[in-house]
């Protein structure tokens, strides 16, 4: 079997089952229910293919701003009608004024914090149950965060997140070539410090650190938001294996 981390799909380098994680009950996620990905925009007819006919997906959730999706589009997915779209865009607050080291701890603090993650992660319970695949540029911030909640739910400990989180960095160079070629992100890669690129513990670790201090557990940090009990007791019904 490959390594997690290796995509099957020529047009999205990080894309990956969470199946297989261990959750706090000694069961595992169940492979084939749940996947993260960068963008989709570049698939090829070959990966849509293999998405609705082999992995069965049925919905995909779409991280990404409404400017970054009307900008760049969905790609052939956008006309594979077995296959709905939910468009759950997370926002990133400023960077302005912090240090170049400690962005995406701040970034990942202010996703926490954030509404949009409580409405993302609501979604993807919404169709727990469905094949789902959930993503944003790079697969790596605004997925990071999300998968790092939703597999909070599923009783995935904190040690296994950092693991998935960190599976990100060997797809990253070909990801950052990518973008440097789609003006959108080249810009944003230019304006950026090269660290909010970079796939480092510190950042997903600050931020689970905080979730255990301020809400106990990611249970709790879900129903203060407002996700229905139902909701993540279907979550944990579908996606953990009997």
């Amino acid at each position: 079997m490959p390594p997690r981390h290796e995509s099957p799909l020529d047009g999205a380098f990080n894309f990956r089952d969470l199946g297989g994680l261990p959750t706090a009950c000694g069961r595992t996620v169940t492979h084939g229910r749940l996947f993260r990905s960068d963008t989709l925009q570049a698939l090829s007819e070959r990966d849509v293919a293999l998405l609705r006919d082999q992995i069965g997906l049925r919905v995909v959730v779409d991280l990404r701003l409404a400017h970054e999706v009307n900008e760049e589009g969905r790609g052939l997915l956008a006309a594979e009608g077995s296959i709905g779209y939910v468009h759950a865009p997370l926002e990133m607050a400023s960077t302005a004024g912090i240090a170049p080291d400690q962005v995406l701890e701040a970034l990942y603090l202010q996703c926490l914090a954030s509404p949009s993650t409580l409405h993302a992660v609501d979604r993807i319970a919404a169709h727990a149950g469905e094949p789902t695949l959930f993503h944003c540029a790079a697969g790596k911030d605004r997925t990071g965060v999300v998968a790092a909640m939703v597999l909070g739910l599923l009783g995935v400990d904190d040690e296994a997140i950092v693991a998935d989180y960190l599976d990100s960095a060997p797809n990253m160079p070909r990801m950052l070539a990518r973008f440097a070629g789609w003006p959108r992100y080249r810009d944003h890669l230019a304006a950026m410090p090269s660290q909010v690129y970079a796939v480092k513990e510190a950042p997903i670790r600050t931020m689970l650190k905080a979730l255990r201090k301020q809400h106990g557990t990611v249970r709790e940090w879900a129903l203060r938001g407002g996700i229905p009990a139902a909701s993540i007791d279907r979550l944990q019904r579908e996606l953990i294996t009997p």
